[in-house]
């Protein structure tokens, strides 16, 4: 993929209009994010793009995280309140 370049001019603010070509290469449009490197005589942007998750990609992230958490010994809510539940199970028995 070709990318393109043209030549901007820093406004007194520090403001740097990105041109339409440019933007269009990339597809950012108003609101996009980038990160912005800057060593020597050269800057970077880089567009920050934030992975889409389906609702059942989430859940499964979740149910992967939930597992990784237990198995190095974390407890979860719902573990909680059933060692809670046991506890008080097990006080009312006397």
């Amino acid at each position: 993929m070709a990318g393109k370049a043209d030549v901007v001019t820093m406004s007194s603010k520090g403001q740097i209009v990105v041109p339409s070509a440019v933007r269009a290469a990339v597809a950012a449009q108003a609101g996009t994010e980038f990160v912005v490197y800057g060593s020597g005589d050269t800057i970077v942007f880089k567009k920050i793009a934030l992975p889409k998750f389906s609702q059942k990609d989430l859940e499964k992230l979740v149910a992967q995280s939930e597992r990784k958490l237990k198995q190095a010994g974390f407890v979860t809510e719902d573990d909680r309140r059933n060692l809670v539940q046991e506890a008080v199970e097990q006080a009312r028995k006397g």
